[in-house]
């Protein structure tokens, strides 16, 4: 990919489309167990069947003119028990997957790990347990055998600040520990070191695509300047921001946060095999991916837990979803000067860039989804403009998602998709969005 050139593409997750929890094979992820234990009136059994209806969704995806298609493994559907044997079936499924977006000249970019750990592995401790780390190399390298010569664009993991907050921290994700800051710390620190190994895994394998770590940072604003808020935004940018840009970017900790954390929760233990690791093996590109930015105000400064330091809160006259996610581009600018100006001027893939809206259909079956072409239409403008003004070299987009899906903690309320389902009788149709994404990329340029 030349400097300049952008491949305009939409993204999706296994376990959000793919359903087939239980078929040819595959195992158990803590997702399922988490549905199972949580009842809350939906899950990723079915999904959008995206695993029996792939290549009808693959040639939506081509007359929707995507140029790459962003989609993630099911580790347990590869390895069932997340080591040990190998599912065939699993194996297969993939290989016609990836060789269905070919044909059509679609480039595919896997990512290997999108949250969907296998039960056998949480069992054992999750990402807790440095064992995971081994069994996620080997299985990495089981995808790069299968795969390597067919797929130009790896990611290692997604969004490992979300599962590290979600999980360990709001007990709204998978294992659902409550304010467990030295886990969720050591759970983060696993994660950079996993991603580390397995770069260097796809490096001495020689294999000719580029590999780098998915990142959601939020950017962060007062809307008040004083000495609280300037101390409450400090702490909030470190935590969702940079404890995750600076070891993806220069290989180590940003060291206030680090002292912050060590003085307080005792983690992470880092050892200098770690710190070897990270800083010799920074991915090829940093994916990121922008959703909203977020406003803080103080409010608990003196608990050591990092979480009551700050609230978010909304601004007057500020443009938001039903969901209360606010629609702020220029966040994206910030966010990705920020990394080049303090971090490191480096190759950017936007892995994820749209929205959740309550578009239905209308009494003819169509998606007039106007508030998605907006969004993203906004997004790709700022992109532009960084990329012609800053020099930032930004060699991917994705919307998300390329068809609407399984929203993790929101069910099948949101839909995302340039592509829209009925979730009753699983019909695709693409939306008003999706004809506008394939127009746009045809005379981009």
């Amino acid at each position: 990919m030349v400097k300049n050139k952008t491949l305009w593409g939409a993204a999706t997750a296994a376990y959000q489309v793919e359903g087939a929890v239980r078929e040819d094979g595959k195992g158990l992820t803590s997702w399922d167990v988490f549905y199972e234990k949580n009842d809350l009136g939906y899950d990723g059994n079915i999904a959008v069947d995206h695993y029996n209806r792939m290549k009808e969704d693959v040639k939506l995806f081509h007359e929707i003119g995507l140029e790459t298609y962003r989609f993630s493994i099911s580790w347990a559907r590869i390895l069932p028990n997340g080591s040990g044997k190998i599912n065939e079936k699993g194996l297969n499924y993939y290989r016609n997957l990836i060789n269905e977006l070919l044909k059509y000249n679609i480039v595919p970019f896997v990512t290997i790990y999108h949250w969907d750990l296998p039960q056998a592995l949480m069992d054992k401790g999750g990402w807790l347990n440095k064992e995971v780390i081994d069994n996620f190399v080997s299985y990495s390298k089981i995808l790069f055998e299968e795969f390597g010569d067919k797929v130009p664009l790896w990611a290692t993991i997604n969004e490992p600040m979300s599962e590290v907050v979600e999980g360990y921290v709001q007990a709204s994700h998978p294992p659902q520990m409550k304010n467990s800051y030295m886990e969720a710390l050591q759970v983060s620190h696993n994660f950079n070191v996993a991603s580390a190994r397995v770069i260097k895994l796809f490096r001495q394998m020689k294999l000719s695509g580029k590999i780098g770590i998915v990142l959601n940072p939020m950017p962060c604003y007062l809307l008040e300047k004083n000495e609280k808020n300037i101390e409450a935004l400090n702490f909030a940018k470190d935590y969702l921001c940079d404890w995750y840009i600076s070891p993806a970017t220069i290989g180590e900790y940003p060291k206030n946060m680090l002292e912050y954390c060590k003085s307080n929760f005792n983690s992470p233990h880092i050892t200098d095999e770690d710190r070897k690791l990270m800083k010799e093996n920074i991915g090829d590109y940093l994916g990121i991916n922008y959703y909203m930015r977020r406003v803080i105000e103080a409010e608990n400064l003196d608990s050591k837990f990092i979480e009551d330091k700050f609230n978010f809160i909304k601004v007057p006259g500020g443009q938001y979803t039903k969901w209360d996610w606010e629609i702020y581009p220029k966040g994206l600018s910030d966010l990705l000067l920020h990394i080049k100006n303090e971090y490191k001027d480096m190759e950017i893939i936007i892995a994820e860039n749209g929205m959740g809206f309550d578009d239905q259909p209308d009494k003819y079956g169509s998606f007039e989804d106007d508030e998605r072409i907006d969004y993203v239409k906004r997004h790709i403008e700022i992109i532009e403009y960084l990329k012609a003004k800053k020099d930032i070299n930004i060699s991917a987009y994705y919307v998300w998602s390329a068809i609407d899906l399984l929203s993790w903690t929101n069910g099948y309320q949101k839909r995302y998709g340039l592509i829209g389902v009925d979730f009753d009788t699983l019909e695709r149709k693409i939306k008003k969005s999706g004809y506008w994404y394939k127009n746009f990329i045809e005379n981009y340029g």
